[in-house]
């Protein structure tokens, strides 16, 4: 129990590392994707669309040295999984994961994320979830204390859902991101 007790504490209290500190802590952005989706659809044939997609992102980061970071995030997509365009159902991705981040300097540090991702979607007569992997590599760099910028660039995997009448959609979505955000 006492070595619990002393695993929790160094989880909680704060770290004094040079340059991964500055990354430390609560942040949350607004971001602004170009995505490419890609619906490959059984019968029938694969459409590609290309939109840009506003979001909301909240990760939180905890430094383990004077360079590496391990952190959660969260985003809430306020666009749509849907190629055609005309799918009321196909709207607002989740995706949530986890991070590694390396601190270059006290100003930059770049990460690679790994993650799962929700979104619902449907077909004439039909609507459910799909889900899948997502992964993705990128870059924040501190513009003050606490006001941060960021670049990415990431892929969500759905897995192929399958509807009653036999056919089925395999959904990949390609992003290439700009955030701007605050870190508490």
């Amino acid at each position: 129990m006492k070595k619990m007790a002393i695993l929790l504490w160094m989880l909680l209290s704060p770290a004094a590392f040079a340059q991964s500190q500055n990354f430390e802590g609560f942040g949350l952005s607004i971001d602004y994707s170009l995505n490419s989706i890609t619906d490959k659809s059984t019968p029938g044939d694969s459409a590609t669309s290309r939109s840009g997609v506003p979001s909301i992102t909240a990760d939180a980061y905890r430094a383990i040295n004077d360079q590496w970071l391990i952190g959660v995030y969260g985003s809430y997509d306020l666009g749509t999984t849907d190629t055609s365009g005309t799918d009321p159902d196909a709207h607002n991705p989740i995706e949530a994961g986890g991070k590694v981040g390396y601190a270059f300097t006290e100003k930059l540090m770049a990460y690679v994320k790994l993650g799962y991702s929700w979104s619902k979607y449907s077909s004439p007569g039909y609507y459910q979830w799909i889900n899948g992997p997502s992964y993705g590599i990128g870059a924040e760099y501190l513009l003050t204390k606490n006001l941060f910028t960021r670049v990415e660039v990431s892929q969500q995997n759905y897995k192929t859902v399958y509807w009653s009448d036999g056919s089925s959609d395999k959904v990949n979505i390609n992003s290439y991101g700009i955030s701007l955000g605050w870190r508490f």
